[in-house]
């Protein structure tokens, strides 16, 4: 019974050891893939860094202010 106990714990250990591997290697891959693919803000209209024109500010449209519903 103790042998049994010993050979499922080395099993589980193989299994932990593998599934760690494959993980490992999976955020590798996509930390390789990351770094490969264009930067998102550097692309823009106008190659100035902005996806969308504006100052980044927040500007509120000219019909709800002031108004409850």
């Amino acid at each position: 019974m103790e042998q049994a106990k010993q050979d499922l714990i080395k099993i589980l250990l193989i299994v932990n050891l593998v599934i760690s591997t494959c993980a490992a290697i999976g955020v590798g891959y996509i930390v390789y893939k990351q770094s490969k693919s264009p930067d998102f803000s550097e692309m823009g209209p106008r190659g100035n860094g902005q996806m969308f024109p504006g100052n980044g500010q927040f500007q509120p449209s000219q019909g709800q202010s002031g108004q409850t519903q």
